[in-house]
């Protein structure tokens, strides 16, 4: 196991999201600084590695969110209107240079389909009315028929959290202090990849929250253990990834991280 790739952002990692073809280890970035309320967006290329671009891109404000990333493009969602949750443009922004390449007023995204083509759709009166858009021509068409895809396979591990009154959170949390010697952790998310077991644990000290990312082998050997974050005023969402024996992890809200795995 060896580091792969580590960017720490200005602005805090909001959300990441892996490419969905098998073959390219991008990610992209949701980037967000509550402060000054700004946005920006990033696609971290891992097979080189690098950081391809940061952009906060044309047509986007604070509201704006990552919603989809598929072939070359990074799709985002508008809310024109704030105090209604509810998204109402969608701008596609290229994946290779970050440049915005097209804004379709009043469509939402409702699936990426095969190659250029994308289902959207627009209220009419008080429906959804669902529309086919090509992302090369931007054009729309009418849906005359549902366009049923193949199961894709999971390329994407995630862990599984683990709180007090579930019924292997004791297990994991008696491993944990056995073989760290710690206190008892808040909650665990878990991540299983044969012969690795990945623990992502928080634990208080100094009547703070602090997040560790552990690592460890069938035969329980350490081979990686380090702090996250420190300081914490409570527990996050999950902060680690596994997808083509690569684990992508978070520190501090806005380090990305990476380590590749041997088997």
């Amino acid at each position: 196991m060896q580091k792969l790739f580590s960017h720490t952002f200005s602005q805090n990692i909001w959300r990441i999201l892996p490419h969905p073809d098998p073959d390219r280890n991008e990610w992209a970035v949701e980037l967000r600084e509550s402060s000054e309320k700004k946005v920006s967006f990033a696609i971290i290329d891992l097979s080189v590695p690098e950081l391809r671009w940061q952009v906060t891109p044309e047509g986007a404000d604070w509201w704006t969110s990552l919603t989809a990333f598929s072939g070359d493009h990074l799709f985002l969602h508008n809310y024109r209107y704030p105090d209604i949750p509810q998204p109402t443009d969608l701008l596609a922004i290229s994946a290779d240079s970050g440049n915005l390449l097209w804004a379709l007023p009043n469509y939402v995204l409702v699936r990426t389909l095969d190659g250029d083509l994308l289902e959207v759709a627009t209220f009419k009166g008080e429906q959804f009315q669902k529309s086919f858009f090509d992302t090369r021509t931007e054009l729309l068409s009418p849906v005359l028929e549902e366009i049923n895809l193949p199961s894709t396979e999971i390329i994407l591990k995630q862990p599984v959290r683990y709180k007090e009154r579930n019924v292997y959170f004791d297990r994991l949390s008696s491993f944990l202090m056995d073989t760290l010697g710690i206190s008892k952790p808040i909650c665990i998310d878990y991540l299983d990849e044969r012969p690795y077991m990945m623990f992502s644990y928080y634990i208080y000290e100094q009547e703070k929250v602090v997040q560790y990312l552990l690592i460890v082998t069938d035969q329980k050997e350490i081979i990686f253990h380090e702090r996250l974050s420190e300081g914490r005023d409570g527990v996050g969402q999950s902060t680690m990834m596994m997808r083509n024996k690569i684990l992508v992890y978070l520190k501090n809200n806005n380090e990305f991280s990476s380590l590749t795995f041997s088997y």
